[in-house]
Parts: structure tokens; sequence; C-alpha cells
């Protein structure tokens, strides 16, 4: 690996460290995510390079100017299914619609609500390129150096967290800490949904295992795979007879899938409008 390649690594890494791993991809517009992604391709860009790039023009105006959100781009029953990856029944016009509806009400709630800490940290509401990586300054997650040369943006491995920046009411703050919490585990748990078979033509209703198993079938330390349980057991499509916490190790447990309710959560999140493991 050159140093080029290995520095680019290094950005990589902290760049999903601050971005995925302290939650900041909830609270940015998505033009964010290009610009840190050029960061993290160019060792300290300017504001210039990233607009160029980003902007996809020659002009750095003309590249700052980009807007900071995606038009909403509507669903259609075949977009939606294959966002579905096939494991599903097709969905009918009317969960296209109602994919659609929530579709377009996260985004305007999420317009809102960045546009809402903006104004808290004091700097403009996001609608431009420009804007955003003022933004992403003000809340911690780039650095702005200056040098000779102009000032140059990188990764701040130090960021903070959403809830220490932002005004996030207790219930946000108690969610971010959950959601930290899945993603951390995100991987165990898609592991043990995969058990069941959902895309598969014999999916399972019950799997009955105990934790040591699940671990041994996961190739996951017992904690990981109690953690995997626990976090399946809050949702609204499982649930599980006994307590993970205090379960035995080699004690077996039934594990069930409501697949009606599967198939509806699944919708929303393929719609976008909820997070899920």
């Amino acid at each position: 690996m050159t140093e080029e390649t290995d520095g680019e690594a290094l950005r990589g890494a902290a760049f999903r460290e601050v971005f995925d791993g302290l939650g900041w991809n909830r609270f940015v517009p998505h033009a964010a995510i290009e610009v840190l992604g050029i960061v993290v391709m160019l060792d300290g860009p300017t504001r210039e390079q990233i607009a160029r790039l980003a902007g996809r023009c020659a002009d750095a105006e003309t590249g700052l100017a980009t807007p900071a959100w995606d038009e909403f781009e509507p669903w259609t029953v075949e977009s939606l299914a294959s966002a579905l990856d096939g494991g599903t029944p097709t969905p009918t016009p009317t969960e296209v619609d109602r994919a659609n509806a929530e579709g377009r009400a996260w985004l305007d709630r999420s317009i809102a609500e960045v546009d809402r800490y903006a104004t808290a940290l004091g700097v403009p509401c996001p609608r431009t390129l420009d804007d955003v990586l003022d933004y992403l300054i003000a809340c911690t997650v780039l650095l702005a150096t200056t040098r000779r040369s102009g000032t140059h943006f990188e990764i701040n491995p130090w960021a903070m967290l959403p809830a220490e920046v932002l005004p996030l009411t207790g219930e946000q703050t108690a969610e971010e800490d959950a959601l930290r919490w899945i993603g951390l585990h995100r991987p165990v748990v898609r592991g043990l949904i995969a058990l069941f078979g959902p895309y598969t033509d014999t999916p399972l209703d019950v799997v009955r295992a105990s934790v040591a198993t699940l671990a041994r079938n996961l190739d996951v330390p017992r904690e990981s795979a109690r953690a995997a349980v626990a976090i399946l057991a809050e949702q609204p499509d499982f649930a599980v007879d006994a307590d993970p916490d205090r379960v035995p190790d080699t004690e077996e447990f039934d594990i069930r899938i409501d697949w009606a309710n599967f198939i509806e959560y699944r919708l929303d999140i393929a719609a976008g409008t909820i997070e899920s493991p």
C-alpha cells in the first residue's frame, strides 16, 4: 500500500467513525455525503476543489451553488419492489402511494430539523454546497485549517456527538444512544434475521436456540449474540420468549417473527422513513 492510499484509508476510517459511528449521518443534508467523500479522497482539499468536484464543473462558484438537498424521487411499483430485494410480495399501488407520502413528509421534516440546528449554531440554513461546508464545520464534523495555499478541510477525528452540539430533546438523545448501540451490533442482528430465511421459499416462523448456539452459528462472541437478541426483541416484527439480558448462555428460548408485520415494517425501511437493524 502506498503512502497516498494508506492516507486515504485512514481518512476513510475517520469518516466512518464520525459519520456513521457518532450518528452524524442523521443530521446533515444530502450533499454532505459527497462533500465528505471528497475530503476522504483528497488530502485537505480547499473549498474551491470540493466545489468543482461535487458540482461536477470547472467553475467553483457554480459548484458552491449546488443544492444541499436532493429532490424527492417518487417511488414506483418497480423501484419499491427492487428496494425490498424481492423478499416480499410486489407492493400494491396503495403501498407505493403511502411510501411516497411518507418519503416526502420525511424529507420536509429533515430539512426543517437541519434548519433549526443551523439556526442554533449561528450558520445559514443549508441550501447550497457552500452552506453545507459551513454547517459541517459548526457541527465539528469538519476541521478548517488555514495554510499558505488557503483554507483546507479534513475530517475532525475529535468530532463531538450530535447531542453535544445540537439542541436535541431528551427523547432524541436517548434515541441516538439506542441507534449507536444498534449500529454497533447491526451485522450480528442481520445475521440473526437471516436464520429465518426471509428471502427463501421456506422461511421459518420461529427459531429455537440458546445464546451459545447462536454465537456458534453466527461465529461471534456470546455477548454479541446476546446483544443482537436483545435488539431484535425490541423490534415490532419479532418476539423473544425470554429475557435476553438474563437467560443463561446454554438455555434455549424461542424467537418468533411476525411475517405480516415484518413486511409492513420493511416497506417503511425501504421508503427511508425509519431506521432499523
